[in-house]
């Protein structure tokens, strides 16, 4: 069983956290009896950002790979997939491209839990199916801003595409690049290939998969967890490369059966079509002329309801890992802003193009590295946000067990002056440190 965290690696915070999830859940998840490899592809500038960190890794047992700068593939292609095809070649070489052999695919902030190791054994062992998927949250770093509600409707939005997934043609589009399993095997033989740069990568790979061995297709158990794009421009660009990435995989996929392309490219309209949707609704109400919603109007109703059940059931997926969820009205305004952006985003994307930069950031603060060897912070992600209501400090997880500070904990910080790269809770730091600085830790009366 190998995880293969494939990234730029210019992220090393969310990457960190991510490596450490895996190590530390392999370790401790009843049942997962897979001899496992954790594997990390980066790019060389990706690597310069954090080369102690990276070293540290490898000398624990972390087999990292940068992807040469002279690597290239018989058709030329660039950006992630150039980086996955590097992977599966380094397999190929090794003799870990058998039909024993699983891949699990992870994004630089992919962190998993038990529930997904258990997931993943249970796939693997059930032996029917040759890639499985699942859903992703994302309750990271998570803060309560619009480009952040705005992924409760992405994880609602899985349920449909697992089920379109696993069914006979898949008569819809939308496949992760993460949080799937799949045989090496299957893997190899399809590639990741692709003339030029390939925006959405995973799409093109799903349809290839399919193409070549059919409705091999299952449902993955356990959650991944994730989180969004900080910004609003953030998401805006990220919309872009996934419209982008549709339109590349209609256009030049050889394999892409016609009724497929038809349903993909239906999927592509109906997404440029929100926008002038809104302006007509906006026309309508101001010019008072409801014969402009006429036809529509009988959709309408069905469209409202499934946008706010998106929000709605969402937001009930993420609501046990975060601190402060957000109430109904913040829900509704924030969604409607995040909403916007989604809508934008595809004319955004036909003026202006996508580039290899388009991958977002998602280290949420400055990040120091340090020459230690990494710790084993937990990964579920229950952790407070990194920069959330109490910004007294800004760390939120304790270095020694992986534990979350408690707001107590990050004041005694705060105070104290303790080095902010070596944050500990009460149990880690000792009693007789606690008791030097707890009374400077206490709320100040006004």
């Amino acid at each position: 069983m190998i995880f293969q965290v494939t990234a730029i690696g210019t992220n090393p915070r969310a990457l960190e956290t991510t490596v450490e999830s895996v190590r530390y859940w392999i370790r401790r998840t009843p049942g997962f009896r897979h001899r496992a490899l954790v594997w990390l592809v980066v790019e060389p500038e990706g690597y310069a950002t954090a080369p102690s960190l990276y070293e540290a890794w490898r000398a624990s047992g972390i087999e990292v790979w940068i992807v040469p700068t002279g690597y290239r593939t018989p058709l030329g292609t660039r950006g992630k997939a150039r980086a996955l095809q590097y992977a599966c070649d380094l397999r190929s070489a090794r003799g870990l491209d058998g039909p024993e052999v699983w891949v699990y695919h992870q994004d630089e902030e992919t962190c998993v839990g038990e529930d997904t190791l258990r997931g993943i054994a249970e796939f693997i062992e059930r032996r029917r199916e040759l890639l499985g998927a699942g859903i992703i949250l994302y309750p990271l770093d998570w803060m309560p801003i619009p480009s952040h509600v705005q992924e409760f409707t992405r994880s609602y939005d899985d349920l449909r595409v697992l089920d379109s997934l696993t069914m006979p043609g898949n008569p819809t589009a939308g496949f992760h690049g993460s949080h799937f399993v799949v045989r090496a095997d299957v893997e190899g033989a399809v590639g990741w290939d692709a003339e030029g740069y390939c925006p959405a990568e995973d799409l093109l790979f799903e349809i290839r998969v399919r193409a070549r061995f059919g409705s091999v297709f299952g449902i993955l158990k356990g959650f991944a967890y994730e989180k969004g794009a900080f910004t609003l421009r953030d998401q805006l660009r990220q919309r872009r490369r996934w419209i982008r990435g549709i339109t590349y995989a209609v256009r030049t996929s050889r394999v892409l059966s016609s009724r497929r392309r038809l349903t993909i490219s239906y999927s592509a309209i109906s997404w440029y079509s929100a926008l002038p949707s809104a302006v007509v609704l906006v026309a309508s109400a101001v010019l008072h002329y409801g014969s402009l919603l006429l036809f529509t109007s009988f959709f309408s109703g069905f469209v409202w309801i499934s946008m706010a059940a998106g929000y709605i059931e969402g937001a009930r997926l993420h609501r046990s890992y975060m601190d402060r969820p957000p109430g109904a009205l913040r829900l509704f305004a924030y969604g409607l802003v995040g909403a916007l952006v989604d809508v934008l985003a595809p004319w955004y994307g036909l003026v202006t193009g996508t580039h290899l930069t388009d991958f977002i950031r998602k280290d949420p603060i400055p990040y120091r590295v340090t020459t230690a060897a990494p710790t084993v912070p937990r990964p579920t992600p229950t952790v407070t946000p990194a920069i959330g209501p109490d910004r007294s400090f800004p760390a939120t997880v304790c270095r020694g067990c992986g534990g979350s500070l408690s707001r107590a904990e990050r004041r005694f910080y705060a105070v104290a002056g303790t080095d902010v790269e070596e944050p500990k809770c009460r149990n880690c730091l000792g009693h007789q440190e606690w008791v030097r600085f707890a009374p400077h830790a206490r709320p100040v009366p006004g």
